[in-house]
């Protein structure tokens, strides 16, 4: 049957399914797989593949990420494939730049050359490809090879170079002209490629991105799935880039990589339940932070934007980010007291310094909240941890900043199956490093560690970091309801906290609890849309001057974060995605 779709930068529905996404290809991607007979998985996976083709600039297929999957019966999986470091990382494998933190005066720990964010020591252990088909083979329906059609496509015909993917090339172009296969995918004659300026193509025609060497890789994977990767000939070509430019990855991080699937993290909230991955990300402050926001407001949270209410959300942010600049890291590799900070005594603890009027944790003078809270405990969540030993002491001299660049995909289909899947090469234009013989762009996943050693998130073999990915779902009476998510760094997780305000407790449709304004409070200042200007005007005299965000050029920026929703109401798909980002929704009736 032949689908009519509806195609919006705001919001739709559709009765046989809803998809949001970064790019308009990407969701053209979805509609295709549910046109064909693909349900929610098929088509999220099919996405998040062009995705990996077309966003360089946000994320690559040898990068990492997560992908939650609600039933209709309500039952929810997780599929993790978050970044990990090499086998041979070691804790000293880059030397902080002192001489460069002081020019800064931000109190800023900086690595010599960048390397822990650029180049080929800066990759993780490649997890997107094995993570999207695992979570393919065990919840979609298509073969793989229809689900792959649309990203070989996109590699080999080409996708437009819009403005932000050339003012992304300019602002990296003196890194990006030191790699050969950077420079191929990213520059034309060693300059950003011309786009269509104002998005029209009657100002001038701008540069395909082609990429023949991703879309034979996509071919050979087609054909014979991801091992051809992880076990064979794509792989070793992979690798031989790798040791040829200092890089750390060997056959033994390949073949160690096993996404996870299991029942994700729940939260109880307001009658709904929230899940999110277990594994360190976003996604734990997510839930901290509305964990003290119920305990703020266990009756009547306030609907409308107070001083009052963005003050105390703000405060709720400083606590949870003083947290996870401190204690979050791999419960696997050190001791990390994630049950204490979720649970309900740690969160009413939280809310009575906030409503007693305790000044919240914020770093001292210029330093950073990362560098100064990777030594200083604001609270002790181990109190409050079930028969925890006593905390460890983590006091590393400083904190390196944690960097940017994702991209999220959120579909529900017809039947009320949803999912929600941020994947990401963890920095803007990854690690700048493109294997020529793969196509494949490095990640930065080591720059989510700590740099410096003696902290909970310090760089150890194998060992995974705090990334700041933050993807949801919500389910309420046995139902799945939601799939929510966010490419925006740090700020992922204030975004995605207030849509889920916005749509529990204001009881906002898809569109409208995105369009409302937001906040910030990651880091030391508070940023605000420029709606709010007239309500934060108050908070000044506590907190200093309050960033406005002028979200007319969002589209250009992460300041309040770009999140996309998929929703189903038990009658039709919902998607919606924030009206001053790229992204694109389509609803297919």
């Amino acid at each position: 049957m032949q689908s009519r779709q509806v195609i919006s930068r705001t919001g739709v529905q559709g009765g046989r399914g809803a998809i949001a996404a970064a790019r308009e290809l990407s969701a053209a991607a979805a509609e295709a797989m549910l046109e064909q007979g693909g349900n929610a998985v098929d088509a999220a996976v099919a996405a998040a593949f062009v995705a990996g083709v077309i966003e360089p600039m946000e994320t690559t297929l040898a990068g990492s990420g997560f992908m939650l999957v609600g039933l209709p019966d309500g039952q929810t999986h997780s599929v993790e494939f978050g970044p990990r470091a090499p086998l041979a990382a070691r804790p000293d494998m880059f030397k902080i730049d002192s001489n460069r933190d002081i020019d800064r005066g931000l109190g800023i720990s900086m690595v010599v050359g960048d390397e822990n964010v650029q180049g080929a020591k800066a990759a993780g252990v490649p997890g997107t490809l094995a993570g999207l088909a695992v979570g393919h083979a065990r919840f979609g329906c298509l073969p793989l090879s229809t689900v792959l059609a649309p990203a070989i496509r996109a590699a080999h015909d080409g996708f437009p170079a819009d403005a932000y993917f050339a003012l992304e090339a300019l602002e990296h172009i003196h890194i990006l002209r030191a790699d050969a296969g950077a420079r191929a995918l990213f520059l034309r004659d060693d300059l950003p490629p011309a786009s269509a300026h104002l998005g029209s193509a009657t100002l001038g025609q701008p540069d395909l991105i082609r990429q023949p060497a991703l879309g034979r890789s996509l071919e050979q994977i087609a054909a014979q799935g991801v091992q051809a990767f992880y076990q064979g000939e794509l792989g070793d070509a992979f690798l031989q880039t790798h040791r040829e430019l200092g890089g750390l990855l060997t056959r033994n991080d390949l073949q160690a990589v096993q996404p996870c699937v299991a029942t994700p993290r729940r939260l109880c909230f307001r009658g709904y339940e929230v899940w999110a991955p277990w594994a360190p990300s976003g996604a734990i402050t997510e839930l901290q932070m509305l964990n003290i926001w119920q305990a703020l407001y266990p009756d009547s949270p306030p609907l409308e934007d107070s001083a009052e209410r963005l003050d105390h959300l703000a405060q709720a942010s400083w606590h949870a980010f003083a947290d996870r600049y401190h204690w979050l890291a791999d419960a696997e590799a050190v001791p990390v007291p994630e049950a204490g900070l979720l649970s309900d005594s740690y969160a009413r603890e939280i809310a009575a310094l906030i409503r007693a009027g305790h000044p919240p944790p914020r770093s001292v003078g210029a330093e950073t909240p990362w560098n100064y809270f990777a030594r200083h405990a604001a609270h002790d969540p181990w109190a409050h941890e079930p028969g925890a030993a006593p905390s460890p002491a983590w006091s590393p001299d400083g904190g390196t900043a944690p960097p940017a660049g994702t991209t999220h995909v959120s579909v529900v289909d017809g039947q009320g199956m949803a999912v929600s899947i941020t994947h990401t090469a963890a920095n803007h234009c990854g690690a700048k490093v493109v294997c020529e013989r793969t196509g494949l762009l490095f990640d930065a996943a080591m720059g989510w560690f700590n740099a410096r050693e003696g902290a909970a998130n310090s760089i150890a073999p194998g060992k995974r970091p705090l990334a700041n990915m933050g993807p949801l779902l919500l389910t309420r009476g046995g139902r799945t309801l939601a799939a929510i998510g966010a490419p925006g760094g740090r700020r992922i997780i204030n975004a995605v906290v207030q849509v889920v305000l916005n749509l529990v407790e204001r009881d906002m449709a898809p569109d409208l609890a995105l369009q409302a304004p937001r906040i910030d409070a990651s880091g030391t200042a508070l940023l605000a849309s420029e709606r709010l200007a007239g309500v934060v005007a108050g908070l000044q005299e506590a907190y200093g001057p309050v960033a406005l965000v002028g979200e007319q050029h969002q589209g250009y920026g992460y300041e309040l974060a770009r999140p996309v929703m998929a929703l189903h109401d038990g009658q039709a798909g919902h998607a919606a995605v924030d009206p001053f980002s790229r992204g694109y929704a389509r609803g297919i009736k």
